[in-house]
This record gives C-alpha cells, structure tokens and sequence, in this order.
C-alpha cells in the first residue's frame, strides 16, 4: 500500500498539498511538540482512503482520515465516493495522536477538492466530528511550540480549551502563543478554520421553513399527543381505583402509590406541554407516564395471585401480533418514516422482553415485570407509528436500499472505531452489539432496520465526540437540514426531536436530540435520493467562498451540507439518559 502512495505522488507530486499539523512526542525528559507532514491527493476513484505513516504513530488515524475524507467532501459539494483520497504523514520523531489532526485532514483535503492554496503560517490542532465541529484534543501548550518551531503565526485550538490546567496551575494558551509570537484561536467547527487557512469564507445558503410542511407536522403531532394523553389519564384512574379499593400490605400500597403519584406528574407536565404545542414533547412525557402505569398495572396483576410467567407469556404475544402488524405495511414513498420507526421501536420492544425473561430465570421479579411493561408499551409505540402513516405512495423495492443499508454500516463502524481510538480505557461492548445486531438485521435483508440500527449506533458514537461542542451549532446545523428536508417531504422525526430537544435542560440530552433530528432530515433525503427522486443538493448559484480581505470573522453562519446520514431513531439513545421517547 505505501509503495502504491508513494508512485501515485511521485508520478504527479505537484497535485499532492502540503499542509503541517502540531503532534505530540515523548522524550526522555516527557512530552515535546513536533510538527508533522501531511502530503494529501485525492482524485477520482471508488470512495477509498489510504493512509501511509511513518513512523507509526500509537493510535490508528484510518478511522479519522474517513471522517476527514467525508466531511471535506460535504463541504466542497463533491460525492467522496466517487474520489480515493491518499494521505502521507511524515515526522522525524514517533509521535503520541493520531485522531488530533483529524481538522488539519480535512483542511488538507478540502484544499485538494477546491483547488485552493493553504496559508502556511496557520497551523491546527482537534479532532475532526462528522458534523464538521472540531473536538477536544490533548498536549495543546507542547502543539504551540510545535506550530513555533514551524514558523507559523498563527495557531488554531478547539473551542473551550483556552485555559489548560497544568498540575495546580491553570495556563491561558493564549497568553502562552504570545510569549511565543503566536496567536492562538479557538475554533468550533472546520466553517470557523476555513477562512485562516485560505483567506476565504464559506457562504453556504440556509433555507427557511417550509410553513406548510410544519403546520401539517403539527397538526398529525397533535392528533397524536391527544390519543396518548387521554391513554394515560383513563388508565390513571382505573389504577388510583384499585389501590383505593385493595389492600396489598402497607409496604407495597405505599410503593405502588408513590409510583401513580409519579405517573400523576407526568400527565401533569404532558398536558402543560401540550397547551404550549409542544406536542411531540407532550407525547414523550405521556408515554413515560404509560409505562410507569403499565408496570404498577401488572405488578397488581402480580399481588393479586397472576404469575409472572403468564404476564410475561401475555406481553409476548402482544408483541407478536404489533410485530405482524407492522411488518405487514408495504414501504413506501410516503411511509418510510413510519415504518422504520415502527420497526425499530418492534426490535427494541424483543429486546426488553428478552431482558424481562432474563429476570425472571434470575428470579427477578420486580425487574422481570418492569423490563415486560416496558416492552409491552414500546410494541405498543410502534402501532402509533404505523397509524401515522400516510396511505398511498409508489411502492420502494426492498433491494434499493441496499447500497444504502451497506453505507450506513460502514459509517457506525466508521465513528465507534473512532470512539474506541479516543477513548481505549472504555468499554464499549454495548455498542458492539449494536453494530452486530444492525450487520444481522442486514444479513437478513432487513435494510430500513438495519439503517435504523446503524444511525441509532452512529448517534450515540458521535454524541461522546461533540459533547463539549458549541450547542447552538448544532442547534442550527439541525434546524437548517430540517429546513432542506421539509422541500420534499414533511420530516415529522426530525421535527418531533428537534422539539423534543427544545424543551430539555441538561445539555447531554440537547445534543443527543439535535443528533438524532438532523440525521432524521438527512435520511428523508437520503431515501428520496436512492429512489430518484428529484432531490437536489447543491449550494446556491455562484461561488462556494468569498475572498476575505481582513481577518476572518468568526460570526456563525448558517450552513447547510449533506450530514454523514440521519435516520429516525432515539429511542435506544434516549434510554441510555433515561429520556424515553415515544
């Protein structure tokens, strides 16, 4: 592979672009910073990237060059499965990274899709996300000197690192580049690095709302939300009845009532949302108060001389039929939301029941029941789904989405060995077999399940990578791929967690929802695309970039770029975070 690298560039070197990153290397006397050499080429091909380091660095940097290779291509408005992209890295010293230079990739092979000429006084350091921001980094005061030794003046830094604690201390980088005659920049996204490297800025149309679209959305959201508010509050009240009437021992009435006035609150909040037309939100919150009933429903049916394995047996068989039900709607263009949700939402209701049997064999029974209401409630969810969908619509050969299928795998394979790279000392077997189950639904010719497995999986690989990102980019990276979306089709998963997204506090969770809202707008398109439909995704007319005559401003602009893929999940995600959708 290195003997193929290195002819293509010695057959054409002037094609390959040179760009420097900062790089980490140990010592005898500890950590120094060193510059590196990146040599980039890209030119048509099948979608391969190739990478060629030596010395070998002690982290793999395969998985981030991919993700360099897409979001670059992105960007420049250019499909990167049809480019092979080589990339040769250089250093005199064994070096530390490897995902790092993850940013200083994509600038590289942005200036090779563009034809631009990099800046070589600006030199860049942070990981590369598939939404384009750039992720914390370590070493960054040894990467300062680097970018010194380098002779550059000006030196980029992911956004929220200024201030680097240095055993007792704290050192403002800033102030540590001006000792040094750098200055140092915080950047949150490769859009924000752009304009110090090629002293242009991106002007990438955003779209507006489409009106008609989110007024329908509204509309199905509110139907939907009336249907499982008046379900919670009917079953509220047969539950408040019973243990008003029976009497299972002061132990277990004071916990099953502690359990309905839990329920009770979260009507309460649901129907709050609900006068403000937060409609998806008030869904989500019903639902949640359903399964808590469910699981007080069932542990009564417990007490009161059922066994468990006839509760279990009975939400089997639920189950069952929901599953029969939804795989019987045909796929179609008007439907493919609905009905990946819904069979997601199937897969994930086997899951817990599998979960419930498990307790039961333990003798769990309190955990048994509790995993077997879940489920019964999450097959449930997936007849709602169904109900949503529209009748009509041309029929989707099950075979297009194949391709399709494949690509999805390949990105959540693409993130989790990035994640696995950063982070060595955790355990992400959980996420393995996620990857495993959405290969198996694959193997089955199951594509839309497979892609809905695959984003699940992608999402919440990614959402560790942009946790400290700026949320308002990605609030708007969202809305913007919403606003794309809605050109073609009313993008109700999208919506539905845009808002749901909208109304939580704690920012894990805000993020976790903007995800899973742009990959659902992405996948809309993504599905029109492969059925060839009229979906276009171009910038506006005219240049993608203007020439930046003084110092760039870091305004944030909106953007709009096809995102590594979206789909409509959540569910599973949310769950981690004990956020439960419906």
């Amino acid at each position: 592979m290195r003997k193929l690298i290195l002819l293509l560039l010695l057959i054409n070197p002037v094609l390959a672009v040179v760009i420097k990153a900062p790089a980490v290397s140990i010592t005898d006397h500890g950590f120094v910073g060193v510059p590196i050499t990146f040599e980039i080429h890209a030119q048509k091909g099948d979608g391969h990237v190739f990478i060629d380091t030596m010395p070998l660095t002690q982290l793999d940097m395969q998985s981030s060059a991919r993700i360099a290779a897409k979001v670059a291509g992105e960007i420049a408005n250019k499909d990167i499965d049809n480019y092979n992209v080589y990339i040769i890295v250089r250093s005199d010293v064994p070096i530390v990274g490897g995902p790092s230079a993850g940013g200083t990739m994509t600038i590289g092979i942005l200036a090779e899709l563009l034809n631009l000429t990099i800046n070589k006084n600006v030199m860049m350091t942070g990981t590369i996300n598939p939404d384009g921001s750039i992720g914390p980094v370590g070493g960054i005061l040894e990467k300062i000197e680097a970018a010194k030794e380098a002779n550059c003046s000006i030196f980029l830094i992911p956004k929220g690192q200024r201030y680097i604690k240095e055993g007792d201390r704290e050192v403002d980088a800033v102030e540590f580049g001006k000792r040094l005659g750098i200055e140092v920049v915080e950047v949150g996204s490769i859009y924000e690095a752009f304009p110090y490297f090629f002293n242009k800025k991106i002007t990438i149309k955003s779209y507006p709302p489409n009106p008609i679209a989110e007024e329908k959305y509204k509309r199905i959201m509110k139907s939907l939300a009336e249907k499982i508010l008046n379900m919670s509050e009917e079953k509220y009240r047969n539950i408040s009845t019973i243990l008003e009437q029976d009497y299972f021992g002061y132990e277990y009435n004071y916990l099953l009532n502690c359990k309905l006035n839990e329920a009770k609150e979260m009507i309460e909040k649901a129907n709050r949302e609900y006068i403000n037309k937060k409609y998806y939100s008030a869904t989500s919150t019903a639902f949640n108060a359903l399964i808590k009933l469910e699981d007080i429903e069932n542990k009564i049916k417990f007490l009161s001389g059922v066994s468990v394995k006839s509760i279990l047996l009975k939400i089997q068989d639920d189950i069952s039929k929901d599953k029969e039900i939804v795989y019987s709607k045909n796929l179609t263009t008007k439907n493919f939301e609905e009905v990946l949700s819904a069979r997601l939402r199937i897969k994930k209701a086997e899951s817990l029941l599998d979960e419930a049997w498990k307790e039961y064999y333990l003798g769990n029974y309190d955990k048994a029941i509790e995993y077997g209401s879940f489920a019964d409630m999450r097959g449930k969810s997936a007849i709602w789904w169904i109900s949503l969908a529209e009748e009509g619509g041309e029929k989707i050969d099950n075979n297009k989405l194949k391709v399709l299928a494949q690509q999805y795998l390949d990105n959540a394979q693409t993130v989790l060995t990035y994640l696995e790279t950063l982070y060595p000392n955790i355990n992400f077997d959980d996420l393995e077999n996620e990857l495993k189950n959405a290969k198996e639904a694959y193997n089955e010719g199951d594509y839309i399940l497979s892609i809905a497995q695959s984003i699940d999986l992608s999402v919440k690989a990614e959402v560790p990578l942009v946790i400290f990102s700026d949320i308002e980019y990605l609030k708007n990276y969202a809305k913007n791929k919403i606003n794309l979306a809605e050109r073609y089709i009313t993008p109700i998963s999208a919506l539905s967690y845009y808002e749901y997204a909208e109304t939580l506090e704690d920012n894990v969770s805000k993020i976790m929802y903007y995800k899973y809202s742009s990959y659902c707008a992405q996948m809309d398109l993504d599905i029109l695309k492969i059925l060839n439909k009229s979906v276009i995704v171009k910038n506006p007319e005219g240049n993608l970039y203007k020439e930046v005559k003084e110092k760039p401003e870091l305004d944030e602009t909106a953007i709009i770029i096809t995102a590594v893929l979206s789909g409509l999940i959540g569910f599973s995600a949310g769950y981690i975070f004990r956020k439960v959708t419906a």
